[in-house]
């Protein structure tokens, strides 16, 4: 038996049946289509209204848009006192429209809730004092600043004349990622240190746009921390630069601080290690030694030179951390940082040869740069054949570790020792201190360290890292101790094919763990903290990895100034105790 479905038609005739067979009204199908007309026409109208509030609504913002806001909801103010941007223009400090906080002494019922409840929220106040004036009726300021959350602390006591002035406040909407470089404010006295004490010394007005870079010190910082961690080191500093122009883009001082309460952190968190401190950074200074000799024409990388015994000057006895062999050529005395190789290096200069060369790359005064801070480095008060030995190693000489990568940059771009910078309206200032001969064996020679030498944990694939480990012996009551603490650094330059920045990884006091073996030194710690550095920001700075033939090109390559190409001309495994 076969069935049909209705339909609507078929549906309202049997209605209709139905409804007359039981004498119910029949229905007005025109009335009924009627009514579902209006019906429509109502839905249409009303959403078309809505539609055109939400039209009128668009244009309005539109028109009335609010002042931009910066990271934790900062409002620029009106005020005409400079910002600090870092080079994509991102808001490193700038005034924003914030509040104090005040009570009215005229319009408080009980001082001694008062004065309690505020000294809960705000440990400066003394809620003896502060009751004191509030009972003589007094208007006391309780802060010029104060942060959303003490404020709505402030209004959960439900206190009776409380006021919120209006005040243009200093932010710094990075927090602590640039404390130390960017610096602080204080009141009244304007800037104080980082550049934010260059800007007051300048008296500069507007944006100012920074050589820094958020990202850069983001992966800095990260990697820093993480080091610190690890080998359970005291304090931990990074800076990068390039190596052309002096620019630099990341500069990291740990342990650090938040600028927009400096005085909630001790003043050994203030400090800025990389340029108000000075230190005795070991090894690094044998490359200089190196780039020394090799300019002053008293050896070449292949010079063969007798390591076999310590060296014996005046009273004292130098000896290599280990023993390598009995000859080793220049460029094998940087790979394994022979101690004894590179003092003989230094005394066949002289003792006014060496002294000279130190001076040509800036090693014995002080640096002047955009940052208030900058010290003066510590040399010997007098020069023999004992000073000259220890100061081709490092050792005997202290200077700031933005004085380092400053002298470091000669050796990979070409020859020429750039001054840092910070703003990008600071000059590049390049002056040349070796031959680019000379730098282009010095790349190869750095190289070595990494291929060859101390330095294989530094390695970046496809980057071709140069680079000299750097482990040096803090002085303490008496001089050194072999036991004693240390300085770990691995300073280095990437693509090291044709460098584009220098690099350095320091850390103070590091522990040795079980995963290197115990050692504490530079090659175990600093090296493999500069390669995830380099593998995490060369994407970030646009430099890509190559294959060999690229990289073999580039090692035979002589640079011109600021690192620029010149036509083509034709110029290991670390053992466990070695990675010095």
């Amino acid at each position: 038996m076969s069935s049909t479905v209705p339909g609507r038609f078929d549906v309202d005739m049997v209605y209709d049946e139905v409804a007359a067979r039981k004498g119910a009204p029949v229905k007005d199908h025109k009335a009924h289509s009627e009514g579902i007309r209006r019906r429509l026409i109502l839905c249409g109208a009303g959403l078309a209204m809505a539609f055109g509030v939400l039209g009128i609504r668009t244009v309005q913002l539109a028109l009335d848009t609010p002042a931009p806001t910066y990271a934790g909801g900062y409002i620029p103010s009106d005020s005409s006192e400079p910002s600090l941007e870092d080079r994509d223009g991102r808001a490193l400090a700038l005034n924003v429209k914030g509040f104090g906080l005040a009570i009215n002494g005229s319009e408080v019922w009980d001082a001694d809730e008062a004065a309690e409840g505020l000294a809960s929220i705000f440990p400066q106040v003394d809620p003896d004092k502060l009751r004191i004036k509030l009972s003589a009726r007094q208007r006391v300021t309780i802060d010029r600043v104060i942060s959303e959350r003490q404020r709505e602390q402030v209004l959960a006591l439900g206190l009776p004349g409380i006021d919120f002035p209006e005040a243009d406040i200093r932010a710094y909407p990075q927090g602590r990622l640039f404390s130390h470089v960017i610096g602080y404010q204080i009141p009244g006295r304007g800037g104080v240190t980082g550049l934010e004490g260059a800007l007051t010394a300048r008296e500069l007005q507007g944006p100012q746009k920074t050589t820094l870079q958020v990202a850069a010190q983001t992966v800095l910082v990260s990697e820093l921390s993480l080091a610190m961690r690890r080998f359970e080191a005291r304090a931990a500093w990074g800076i990068l630069m390039n190596a052309k122009d002096g620019s630099v883009v990341s500069m990291v001082s740990l342990p650090d601080f938040d600028p927009n309460v400096p005085g909630a952190s001790e003043a050994e968190a203030r400090r800025n290690r990389t340029v108000s401190d000075t230190y005795e950074l070991g090894s690094g200074f044998k490359a200089l030694t190196i780039a020394m000799a090799l300019e002053d024409g008293q050896v070449a990388l292949d010079t063969p030179v007798d390591v076999t015994s310590p060296l014996k000057v005046g009273d004292w006895e130098i000896e290599d951390y280990s023993e390598k062999g009995n000859i080793l050529t220049v460029e094998e005395i940087l790979a394994y940082s022979s101690n004894i190789g590179t003092a003989q290096l230094a005394l066949l200069m002289g003792e006014d040869g060496f002294r000279e060369a130190l001076g040509e790359f800036g090693l014995l005064e002080r640096m002047s740069t955009s940052l208030p801070e900058s010290r003066s480095p510590l040399i010997p008060r007098q020069w023999g054949p004992a000073e000259i030995a220890t100061v081709s190693y490092g050792h005997g000489i202290a200077v700031s570790p933005l004085q380092l990568v400053s002298s470091f940059s000669a050796l990979v771009n070409g020859g020429e020792i750039v001054t840092p910078r910070f703003l990008e309206s600071d000059p590049v200032e390049a002056r040349r201190v070796i031959s680019p001969q000379t730098s282009l064996a010095m790349r190869r020679a750095l190289r070595s360290v990494v291929t060859e030498g101390t330095g294989g944990f530094a390695e970046a694939q496809d980057y071709y890292v140069i680079g000299k480990t750097a482990t040096a012996d803090k002085p303490g009551v008496g001089g050194y101790n072999d036991d004693g603490p240390i300085i770990s650094s691995f300073i280095g330059a990437f693509p090291g094919y044709n460098p584009e920045y220098v690099l350095l990884i320091s850390l103070d006091e590091p522990q040795g763990n079980a995963d290197t073996k115990g050692y504490a030194t530079a090659g175990w710690t600093a090296a493999p903290a500069f390669s995830r550095v380099v593998e995490r920001l060369s994407p970030i700075l646009g430099i890509r990895p190559v294959k060999d033939d690229v990289a073999a090109d580039g090692f035979l390559t002589i640079l011109g100034e600021r690192g620029d190409r010149n036509p083509r001309q034709a110029a290991g495994d670390v053992s466990e105790n070695e990675a010095r």
